[in-house]
């Protein structure tokens, strides 16, 4: 019988919000880990400050630390001197006020080196990869009868089911750059799983939250805690928005990494929520303490333009004259307005996994109290752009 080696989990991203509980949630699991960022990245007060409040060491015995760039291959290869049996790649630049070069360069020529390596590594059993549900466009506008319709793994355009050549998803456009470069990166990596053999998952993760997370709707918990977002239009009821714990999203790679029936299929990672958009931030509001204030007459579609046009304004004055900006209010998160994002987790339930925070009002709770008790909700806080953060690296 040949000789089986021992697992060794590789993280790519291992100081990001996703990388980080995941790398806790292995080693919580009695896994070996090799965990691997930006150099920089292990001594960078927030990486310390998030890791311990949710209990994450990265010297834990059962961890090893080497430091990495994706998009330098000759650092990369210093990680594969083990004997790398499983590559959980969270690794992406998440910003949505990235040019697209950097994001480009990072997600999709990073991702190129990553994959060369591994496939080469000739002790690789599996390689999780993080896309997006953002790979499946935008929806359908109010006026098509295809509207809330679900995303699904097989009935939806995406990467996997799309030829080469395409940009994006048909009938549908990819509504920012971060997307545009996801697609392009998932894309590759099925190519490689097709003709180079590479045992390939994907997940594709709703919008994340949970404790250590500041962007996304993290940082809609904070603007709104802050008063920045004192008012929306009351027809935000009609749009829907769908989410996923952190913790889940964690849950679900590792349960997967651990059947052969994940490998070469896709899986959305997103609650059992169908909730408006109107729901969603009253509910934050309400376990904040703060006032929200519909507005009956204004339509979203009416103030999309603007917020676009006023994102783009800001983005200016903080590129070139340092004027702060709320993180959430970009570019990227304004063209998100007037849509409906509705996402089938019916594939990644029939694997057996169930999901500890089906439910995103509970898992809102959590976190806003995970917020208050490490500071976040102080006045003053305002969450890094990651693009920064990687450009001061």
């Amino acid at each position: 019988m040949a000789y089986r080696i021992k697992r060794l989990n590789l993280v790519t991203g291992a100081c990001g919000f996703t990388g980080s509980h995941l790398v806790k949630r292995l080693l919580d699991g009695g896994e070996e880990v090799v965990a691997t960022d930006l150099a920089g990245a292990f001594e960078h007060p927030k990486t310390k400050f998030i890791s311990e409040r949710i209990g994450l060491d990265f010297k834990h015995p059962s961890c090893r630390v080497i430091p990495a760039d994706l998009t330098r291959r000759e650092t990369l290869k210093k990680t594969f001197e083990h004997r790398i049996t499983h590559v959980f790649h969270t690794a992406s630049l998440y910003d949505y006020s990235a040019p697209l070069d950097v994001l480009m360069k990072i997600n999709v020529d990073g991702t190129v080196n990553l994959l060369d390596l591994a496939v080469g590594c000739g002790t690789l059993r599996r390689f999780i990869h993080w896309s997006t549900c953002g790979v499946y466009g935008k929806p359908y506008p109010l006026n098509d009868p295809r509207r809330n319709t679900p995303f699904t793994e097989d009935g939806s355009p995406s990467p996997k089911n799309t030829p080469l050549d395409r940009n994006g998803p048909a009938g549908a456009d990819l509504v920012n750059d971060y997307s545009v470069s996801k697609w392009r990166q998932e894309q590759i990596a099925w190519k490689c799983h097709r003709e180079r053999g590479l045992p390939l998952t994907v997940l594709r993760p709703a919008p994340l939250y949970g404790p250590g997370g500041d962007y996304g709707h993290g940082g809609i918990v904070i603007a709104v805690h802050q008063g920045l977002l004192p008012c929306i239009p009351a027809d935000t009821r009609n749009y829907i928005t769908t989410s996923v714990h952190i913790e889940d999203m964690a849950g679900f790679a590792c349960h997967i990494a651990g059947r052969e029936s994940g490998i070469g299929r896709d899986f959305n990672v997103v609650d059992d929520s169908v909730i408006s958009y109107h729901e969603f931030l009253h509910y934050i509001a309400l376990i904040l303490g703060r006032r929200l204030t519909d507005l009956p007459v204004v339509k979203q579609t009416w103030l999309r333009p603007g917020m676009i046009a006023a994102a783009k304004a800001w983005l200016v004055l903080e590129q070139k004259f340092g004027v702060p900006r709320v993180r959430v209010f970009e570019v990227g998160s304004a063209t998100y307005m007037a849509s409906s994002y509705w996402i089938s987790n019916r594939k990644s339930k029939e694997t057996g996994y169930t999901y500890r925070y089906p439910d995103v009002r509970e898992g809102l709770r959590d976190t806003v109290d995970w917020f208050r008790r490490a500071g976040w909700l102080d006045k003053g806080y305002r969450p890094r752009s990651a693009w920064r953060e990687y450009a001061d690296a």
